[in-house]
């Protein structure tokens, strides 16, 4: 199994045995979103960096998330559904592949929460998030993110290797 992935089992196993288990039916984010970001980036100077038009393919099984931003970036993540609404509303995090513990020195890395709503039986729904990042080039930032989604189509995104 995936690191990514057994430390996501673990962390969910850990909150059923607390009394707090994910219902076993959360909303669904497959499909295609279109959106953009505004990031903020320090590398001994402010900089801004934004993409109106970007896409994210997410595929879900489960409470199991993977996602592409733009065909470059890939995450791994989990559904967080909302107590009173499971199947509409909650919360989602991402771990972007590649993701380690050697800031400015190993991979580029990332973490992504997002608030998201759907309406079952439509592709309408709603994903805005915030993200921390860092990198070898850009050194850190942080990101806003907002998406809907036009298709429900699975575009069949894998998880990180």
């Amino acid at each position: 199994m995936n690191p990514t992935l057994r430390t996501m089992a673990i962390a969910l196993l850990a909150l059923s045995i607390a009394g707090r288990a994910v219902p076993a039916l959360a909303f669904d984010l497959t499909g295609t979103w279109v959106g953009g970001y505004k990031c903020d980036e320090f590398d001994g100077a402010k900089r801004k960096a934004s993409n109106k038009t970007s896409t994210l393919l997410i595929t879900q099984v489960g409470n199991t998330l993977a996602m592409s931003l733009n065909g470059a970036f890939f995450y791994n993540g989990a559904a967080i559904p909302d107590a009173k609404k499971p199947e509409a509303q909650g919360e989602a995090v991402f771990n972007q592949c590649g993701t380690d513990n050697v800031p400015d020195l190993g991979s580029q890395g990332e973490i992504l929460r997002a608030k998201v709503k759907t309406k079952s039986g439509t592709p309408k729904a709603s994903l805005k998030g915030l993200s921390i990042f860092e990198d070898p080039v850009v050194s850190a930032g942080t990101c806003k993110y907002s998406f809907k989604r036009t298709d429900t189509t699975n575009p069949n995104v894998g998880g990180c290797l």
